[in-house]
């Protein structure tokens, strides 16, 4: 006699599509034991009447501890049949992420998933494996050529609260341990595009279609500048990442959003600091959405805010300030403009001993430095510039970064300031710069773009220049010295043995050209 109710470690049940499967699976004598009766389950075999399942979850003694249940003539649930391989496949969980894979472990390659929100199984695709979960792949078969011999679907149960308990009592077999960590890297590789119309393949080895990340939407996570950010699960890797999907404009390639998302994709795509959220790739062009997948992180310092967390330990904020420093430092030393710092756009990560890391994200608005002069950004943290028309720089960030850490920390109650106009706005920042905790770093919230502090500034001033990428200016005497020695080299036709090199004044390999050609240099030396 079956059980009443499902077995409460069991995460889901496997309710049969056809007669062969109850007959040859479900009423199975070695499978009895995994039966119940499954109250809520849609049974289309035999309408009104309470549907009938196999129970897969903890409660199944499977050889590895990743491993749910296996299924074949050898398995956890036994099939048999001259069709069917001695394991045909099997449910693992994900070693991070915990979603839970459908393997096909057949010599020929005869399960697959199917119906509407299937995800299925394709030969471009180098491992055989989908993550199923209500929203992807709740259906699948197995057995002869069309893969349907034997066919269910999945019915999910609640999750119990001790989920990673139970996975750390079973206990592994080393001749029979398998784990989704055995064969897929624990983190999505980061691979750059330049071009908008170009997606990035995010996994080795994988052909055509495969260069397509196949996803499915978990939780919502808000709005970004122009669309929808969500938790995604790539089916293919079980790993999790941030996507942002933005609807297309209709006005297409002519429009000024259509720019903006094009702006942001490439720019996004260069980027390479670890204070500036990974990009992982961009696709759906031809669609009806763009759809931007980027690293996922804990949340945004909005909700360390609502915590207070900064108040608590400020010595967070200091480290906030130093890892944004040094991001805007590297945008400057791109010649990007980010255009919307704010508490929502910098993401944390916890790290062991109770640090953080902190990356700067969504660059809908940003801007290369030359070509920065529209309005742009959140009201509150906004500089002068913006409002006054002169040329916006990257120091609109760094004044952009001052009035976040002036609401972190609500310093001379900061929140509770007016902000309905931009003399509001600047009067709130210059009551925060007289403020004595705030004198040390009072020059990032001058009105004057000309006379505020630049990233790289600041972390000299305060971090001893750790982080800076952006190259110094040598002083006026020891440059113009430089400069009229290689002019006098020059008319007297020397070489340039006593050219100062890049490498001794610091400078990257990107300036090389642009400073031989500011010199006029026809014949461009050797730069060590």
């Amino acid at each position: 006699m079956p059980r009443v109710r499902p077995h409460p470690l069991a995460l889901f049940s496997l309710i049969p599509l056809n007669k062969q499967t109850v007959e040859g699976v479900v009423d199975h004598p070695d499978n009895r034991h995994l039966v119940s009766f499954v109250p809520g389950a849609e049974n289309t075999l035999n309408p009104g009447e309470v549907a009938r399942g196999l129970n897969i979850g903890f409660q199944i003694g499977s050889k590895s501890s990743y491993t749910l249940a296996t299924i074949g003539r050898t398995g956890d649930i036994t099939v048999e049949g001259s069709s069917i391989s001695r394991i045909q496949c099997s449910f693992e969980i994900h070693k991070d992420t915990e979603e839970i894979f459908l393997y096909d472990r057949s010599s020929s390659w005869s399960t697959q998933t199917f119906g509407p929100k299937a995800l299925p199984f394709e030969l471009e695709r180098p491992d055989r494996r989908v993550v199923v979960a209500e929203e992807a792949n709740n259906q699948f078969g197995f057995g002869g050529v069309g893969c349907n011999l034997f066919q269910f679907v999945i019915y999910w149960h609640e999750r119990p609260s001790n989920f990673q308990e139970q996975i750390a009592t079973r206990e592994d077999h080393p001749r029979f341990t398998r784990t989704v960590d055995d064969e897929i890297p624990t983190a999505l590789p980061s691979k750059r595009t330049t071009r908008i119309h170009t997606p990035v393949v995010h996994t080795p080895g994988v052909r055509g279609s495969a260069k397509t990340i196949r996803y499915y939407k978990k939780v919502k996570l808000g709005r970004g500048s122009f669309g929808e950010v969500w938790k995604a699960v790539d089916v293919d890797s079980g790993e999790f990442f941030a996507l942002k999907l933005v609807k297309w404009p209709e006005h297409g390639l002519q429009s000024q959003q259509y720019t903006m998302l094009k702006r942001e994709v490439e720019t996004f795509a260069r980027m390479s600091h670890p204070n500036i959220v990974e990009f992982i790739s961009a696709q759906g062009f031809g669609g009806t959405h763009l759809e931007m997948f980027t690293a996922l992180r804990e949340g945004n310092i909005e909700d360390l805010i609502k915590t207070e967390l900064f108040l608590r330990e400020p010595k967070l904020a200091t480290s906030l300030l130093r890892q944004m420093l040094q991001a805007l430092d590297y945008l400057a030393f791109k010649g990007i403009v980010h255009r919307d710092v704010k508490p929502a756009n910098i993401l944390y990560q916890s790290l062991s001993g109770g640090d953080y890391t902190f990356q700067l994200t969504d660059f809908g608005l940003c801007n290369l430095i030359v070509d920065a002069q529209t309005l742009a950004g959140s009201p509150i943290y906004m500089a002068p510039e913006f409002f006054s028309g002169a040329q916006q720089t990257s120091k609109v960030d760094v004044w952009s970064l001052y009035v976040t850490l002036a609401y972190v920390l609500n310093v001379n109650g900061f929140r509770k300031k007016r902000f309905d106009t931009p003399a509001l706005r600047i009067q709130a920042v210059q009551e925060a710069a007289d403020d004595a905790s705030f004198s040390l770093i009072q020059d990032m919230a001058i009105v004057d773009p000309k006379a505020r502090a630049s990233a790289a500034d600041m972390l000299d001033k305060l971090f001893n220049g750790k982080g800076r990428l952006t190259p110094r200016a040598a002083p006026r005497k020891e440059r113009n010295h430089r400069i009229n020695k290689k002019v006098a080299q020059k008319r007297h036709g020397q070489g340039f043995e006593g050219f100062v090199t890049t490498e001794k004044r610091g400078i990257p390999t990107a300036f090389q050209d642009a400073i031989v050609d500011a010199l006029g240099v026809q014949d461009r030396p050797h730069f060590t």
